[in-house]
C-alpha cells in the first residue's frame, strides 16, 4: 500500500498539536526553570516540523497522486500474512501482557517475528531476541525505574 507524504504530514501535525496541549496541563516543578512538559512539548515540536515536512514535499513531489493505493506486494499472499502477524502478534501480546509478563511475551513475539522474516530459522533469533528483552526489561526495570510485569517469572530474577 502506498500512501501519500501528505496524509502523514497531516497525522504528525494532529499528534504535535495533540502533545503539546496535554504537556501544556503539566504542573510545574517548584523551584526549577524546566518542568515535566519541556520534554514532550520538545517531541510536539520535532513531530510538527516532520510533519510540515512531510506534507510540503508531499505536495510537491506526489501532486496528482491518490492519498492511498494498493500496490504490487498486496497481491502475494506472503506479504499479507507477515503485516497480520506483525498487527495481530502486537493485539496478542497486548492481551496477554499481565499473563506473560514482558520477558516471555517480548521474547516469543520477537522471535517469532524475527524467525519468519529471518526465512524460518527460528534458532538464531531465538538467540539475539531473548537476551534483548531481558537487556530492555533490565533496562526499564533499574535505568528507568518502571517495572514491566513478570508474568509467571515474579520474584524468580532481579
Amino acid at each position: 500500500m502506498r500512501i501519500h507524504d501528505g496524509v502523514f504530514g497531516v497525522l504528525l501535525l494532529l499528534l504535535a498539536g495533540f502533545v503539546l496541549r496535554e504537556a501544556t496541563g503539566f504542573p510545574p516543578m517548584p523551584g526549577q526553570r524546566f518542568g515535566p512538559s519541556l520534554f514532550p512539548s520538545l517531541l510536539a515540536a520535532g513531530f510538527a516540523l516532520c510533519g510540515l515536512l512531510l506534507l510540503a514535499g508531499g505536495l510537491v513531489s506526489e501532486r496528482g497522486r491518490p492519498l492511498a493505493s494498493l500496490e504490487g506486494w498486496a497481491e502475494k499472499g506472503a506479504r499479507v500474512v507477515d503485516v497480520a502477524l506483525v498487527v495481530g502478534g502486537l493485539v496478542l501480546l497486548i492481551a496477554l501482557w499481565q499473563r506473560l509478563g514482558f520477558v516471555i511475551g517480548a521474547t516469543l513475539y520477537a522471535t517469532a517475528l524475527a524467525g519468519r522474516f529471518l526465512g524460518g530459522r527460528y534458532l538464531p533469533a531465538l538467540l539475539v531476541c531473548a537476551p534483548a528483552c531481558f537487556a530492555i526489561d533490565w533496562a526499564f526495570r533499574r535505568l528507568l525505574l518502571v517495572p514491566l510485569p513478570q508474568g509467571p517469572l515474579t520474584g524468580l530474577y532481579w
